[in-house]
């Protein structure tokens, strides 16, 4: 008997795995055990079905290939018997089945949308590209996703708020460009939108405020001063004081 069966997904299923991993059923989280969760997972940051005998070596490169696949039959038979309609597939490989909902995708999905110039920024928008990629596991495969994920969440919240800052709307550039903040805070770029849309919105002590803690958060890291565009964009408002070396490289 085949430990899956594709077909309709019944009622609404869905996998998350920013923030944490959860599988929805109908709205109802469904708790799997740890091996499922790996297989699921590496599925979905796969997004494509995968050969079955790559996917038992990565989720047990410590096992033999027999007991690999053996542990990856099981680990089948329990997410087909606990969330129906979840995989499809066959002998040869397996994947999520068509139309499940996937947080991961749905960033994809946003960035691309951003990047041609729309949606503006949202609540749900932005705390969506806010959340990391599985942060509370620490398996070595995930470390080139994540970064990669990162990547693209910071690119889409500054499109965000540029795209906001452009069409008049500063409170939502402040939403996307202080997430891009707390996501890399010594990214000058995420800065730089920041303080465009305090400015925009006139108010010019909290552009200052800003850029005093941007600066003095950089200072105290890497040694470094903000750039001269940075400057620049405070220059006719008030005198920027210096601190430290006008340089902009490490110090010995």
């Amino acid at each position: 008997m085949s430990e899956i069966h594709s077909g309709s997904i019944g009622p609404l299923l869905r996998v998350e795995v920013m923030y944490q991993f959860r599988v929805l059923a109908a709205g109802r989280v469904v708790t799997l055990p740890i091996a499922c969760e790996q297989v699921v997972a590496r599925l979905v940051v796969e997004d494509r079905p995968c050969p079955r005998p790559a996917l038992a070596r990565g989720s047990w490169p410590d096992r033999s290939d027999r007991d690999a696949g053996a542990l990856l039959r099981r680990a089948l038979w329990r997410v087909n018997r606990d969330v129906p309609g979840l995989l499809e597939g066959d002998g040869r490989q397996v994947g999520l089945a068509t139309g499940v909902d996937i947080d991961l995708a749905e960033v994809q999905r946003l960035s691309e949308a951003v990047n041609q110039g729309a949606p503006p920024a949202s609540a749900h928008a932005v705390r969506l590209l806010q959340g990391d990629l599985l942060p509370q596991w620490s398996e070595p495969w995930l470390e080139a996703p994540r970064e990669s994920l990162r990547q693209v969440r910071l690119h889409t919240l500054e499109s965000l708020a540029r795209n906001d800052l452009d069409a008049g709307r500063p409170v939502g550039a402040l939403l996307a460009s202080l997430a891009a903040v707390g996501i890399d805070p010594l990214r000058e770029s995420a800065h730089r939108i920041v303080i465009s849309a305090h400015l925009a919105e006139g108010n010019v002590s909290e552009a200052y405020r800003h850029y005093a803690q941007y600066r003095d958060l950089l200072w105290a890291e890497m040694r470094l001063r903000p750039s001269a565009r940075l400057e620049g964009m405070l220059s006719d408002g008030a005198q920027v004081l210096p601190l430290g070396p006008r340089r902009g490289v490490l110090d010995a």
